[in-house]
């Protein structure tokens, strides 16, 4: 499951909101102006504007969470169909609420639901998965809780204790797991950031190693070079590979940015130029992106818009945002008429779900997926702007 971003300050989140609640008031002014007689003619008075897309996504969103306010996933494994909280997608849905300035009383109650079982997310006894780790950090910040205690754990000092602290990977995330170690440029970014907002002795090496993980064409590898690699660089990996590259590439961005908005080094203005050039390189005429693994989809090109946005490309954006609400369920759907919002994880699944529905949990998983990391995008404006 592709993992979801946060950063602590998001300038193009609130002029998106802005732009939302300024529509709305606008509607109730012309509204009032004509039951005053105001400006009375004898064409109709204009009709009401329906939600926004993004709020249509983000309600529902929350209508797929459980009893408990998680997000749930089903899965098949050799014939046997399982079902299970998804915590890592439920935070995820709290990061992208919050970036759009949507719900903040479900947010607080989804962060309540992950805080209520977080070790067996971010691992327990000795098993610490780094990744997961600093993302349950930069969910405790986001929605103003102690990162010392929440759910129990003291997250900040979890983080830290997964940073190695010498030889050629210093800076770098390591899982401590029997499973092995799976710490990546993703995990790495939430740490990057969450620590830096916590002003962590550790941030500064965590931001270093991360900026090492961006290739000389500017997109960002997702996993590392082995630990006792002399080199540690992207540039210094053959064996390099660009499948996830997209989705990555976005996701480093987005905390990156919250880095260089609370005056982050050079290092890192450089960083983000290079990655929002080659993400344009990347957005097809359409306005949508792929991943070489995946082809053409919603999750991919919901996150490189949302990154985009948020480094002022406003009409790559927009295009993007374009793209994405041909794939969302309108609520003039008739085949869908009970999932207005949704949004498919491509055209094919689109279709199919018109001719099937979606009552079956191991069709609506993937669409849940998509959703949960594509919704933000959608707040980028049609016009190009803000």
């Amino acid at each position: 499951m592709k993992h979801a971003v946060h950063h602590p300050v998001r300038h193009g989140a609130h002029r998106r909101v802005a732009a939302i609640a300024a529509s709305v008031l606008l509607v109730a002014a012309a509204a009032t102006a004509c039951a005053d007689g105001e400006g009375a003619s004898d064409a109709s008075p204009p009709a009401e504007a329906g939600p926004a897309p993004v709020e249509l996504a983000a309600a529902w969103l929350l209508d797929q969470r459980n009893a408990d306010g998680l997000l749930e996933v089903t899965t098949e494994w050799e014939g046997e169909t399982t079902t299970a909280a998804d915590p890592g997608g439920s935070v995820d849905l709290v990061l992208g609420l919050s970036a759009t300035g949507l719900h903040a009383q479900e947010a607080a109650e989804t962060t309540d639901a992950v805080a209520a079982d977080l070790p067996a997310y971010v691992g327990t006894g000795k098993e610490v998965y780094s990744g997961a780790s600093a993302k349950a950090l930069a969910l405790a910040l986001d929605q103003g809780r102690d990162p010392e205690e929440f759910g129990g754990l003291d997250l900040r000092a979890r983080v830290e204790e997964t940073v190695v602290g010498k030889g050629p990977a210093v800076g770098r995330l390591q899982d401590r797991s029997e499973y092995g170690d799976y710490a990546n440029s993703i995990g790495q970014a939430y740490a990057a950031a969450a620590l830096t907002r916590v002003g962590s002795d550790a941030a500064d090496e965590v931001t270093a190693f991360l900026l090492q993980q961006q290739c000389e064409e500017g997109f960002f590898r997702l996993a590392f070079s082995d630990p006792g690699a002399r080199d540690q660089t992207c540039d210094g990996d053959r064996s390099v590979s660009v499948e996830q590259a997209p989705d990555t590439t976005a996701l480093v961005v987005l905390q990156l940015a919250g880095l260089a908005e609370e005056g982050a080094s050079g290092e890192v203005d450089g960083a983000l130029d290079r990655a929002a050039a080659w993400l344009l390189e990347q957005q097809a005429e359409d306005g949508s992106f792929s991943d070489p693994e995946n082809g053409t989809n919603t999750n991919t090109t919901g996150l490189a818009g949302w990154a985009l946005a948020e480094l002022g490309e406003d009409d790559a954006a927009a295009r993007a945002a374009e793209w994405l609400q041909a794939l969302q369920v309108s609520e003039d759907d008739e085949e869908l008429a009970d999932e207005a919002g949704a949004v498919a994880y491509d055209a094919a699944s689109l279709e199919d779900a018109r001719s099937h529905g979606l009552d079956d949990p191991l069709d609506r998983s993937p669409w849940v997926v998509a959703a949960v990391q594509a919704f933000p995008a959608l707040a980028a404006d049609g016009d190009g702007e803000e």
